[in-house]
């Protein structure tokens, strides 16, 4: 039974049927939600709780995910090159090895996210709460980081390290 109400909200985010979404969420909380590998590249996903969600692999390249709830999300080597992150929630996701590349992040709370060896290049950042967050060894460029909120976080091996 599980299987048919993952594959239903699989479908309602493939649709961008986001309240869908939502509400089917909010009524199958206990369901194991896994969309490891999927594709929603170019997608609007904009607000939809994806909190908890396990998206190893996952391509949201140039998806529409701003205001969207990652909050604990296992996000592990998830393409969002050319994604707009703006105002989303990623607080104590694992986003180890993630592409960011050309993203905006502007207002984004990465508070307590692992973002080691992600690669953000290009990215856009303003207001970025990247408050005891782990980016050692994340690629960097073109950001300026007074753009970004970085009390306590771990900065070791980017291009920030000695320019606190």
């Amino acid at each position: 039974m599980s299987d048919v109400l993952v594959e239903e909200g699989i479908n309602l985010l493939y649709n961008s049927k986001i309240q869908d979404f939502n509400n089917w969420r909010m009524k199958n909380l206990t369901v194991k939600f896994d969309i490891n590998g999927k594709s929603f590249s170019g997608r609007d996903l904009s607000q939809a709780y994806l909190n908890g969600v396990s998206c190893i692999g996952t391509d949201f390249s140039h998806c529409n995910l701003s205001n969207v709830n990652f909050v604990q999300a296992i996000l592990n080597k998830a393409n969002f090159e050319g994604a707009n992150l703006t105002d989303a929630l990623l607080m104590y996701a694992e986003m180890a090895e993630c592409n960011l590349v050309n993203s905006d992040v502007t207002r984004t709370n990465f508070m307590f996210a692992n973002l080691q060896k992600s690669n953000l290049i290009g990215s856009k950042f303003s207001k970025t709460i990247l408050v005891e967050a782990n980016m050692k060894d994340v690629k960097i460029s073109n950001v300026d980081k007074k753009e970004a909120y970085l009390k306590y976080a771990k900065i070791e091996g980017t291009l920030w390290e000695g320019n606190r």
